[in-house]
């Protein structure tokens, strides 16, 4: 079954000073990494983003329809885009996230609206899972009433949390490692350089 990707690279950046999605690591811009790892499961692909400087990636950019509302506005606008029932979600800024991790959560995916990694209490990985199409209307009941958490949608659907750990082959300590901003981005290069 076709899986539409989708990279959420619409934050406002604060941290970076830049639209961070756009900035280099080790040679290749941030978006990069997403497009890489999402382009061997996915056969679509859409960029969540208000900014042109997207178009060049050669995908469909899709800005939020409710802007300023954070992630989970972006989910929503490109899911409405979406094609495909099945979709995962990425952010621009994990670039340690790899192929295993995204097709282990594709297999955790069936008979639930979402699947994302969890590691306890209220701590979700929510900006790298699997998103289904009939989650839209929960969203969209939530973004009306002004409730722009992940966290509070996913108690009131059917979810999948996955436990993510160093008992799973393609684990390690950095792969949910989050890029906001310069210090952040040069902390990441040499960790991507020792790594080779």
């Amino acid at each position: 079954m076709a899986v539409t990707g989708i990279i959420l690279a619409g934050g406002k950046s604060l941290r970076m000073g830049t639209d961070k999605g756009l900035q280099e690591l080790c040679g290749k811009p941030l978006i990069s990494y997403a497009i890489q790892v999402l382009s061997g499961l996915c056969s679509n692909m859409i960029i969540s983003s208000s900014s042109d400087g997207y178009k060049s990636f050669g995908y469909q950019v899709v800005a939020d329809e409710f802007p300023g509302i954070g992630p989970m506005g972006g989910i929503y606008s490109a899911l409405r885009q979406s094609n495909t029932e099945r979709n995962l979600i990425l952010s621009c800024d994990l670039p340690f996230v790899s192929e295993e991790l995204l097709s282990f959560i594709l297999e955790n995916a069936i008979g639930c609206q979402v699947a994302v990694p969890w590691q306890g209490n209220q701590h979700y990985e929510p900006l790298c899972g699997f998103y289904r199409l009939s989650v839209l209307e929960k969203m969209e009941s939530f973004i009306q009433r002004g409730n722009y958490k992940l966290p509070d949608l996913f108690e009131e659907i059917s979810i999948n949390r996955l436990i993510i750990n160093n008992e799973s082959d393609f684990y390690h300590g950095n792969l949910f490692l989050n890029v906001n901003s310069k210090h952040d981005l040069e902390a990441a290069e040499k960790l991507m350089n020792n790594m080779k």
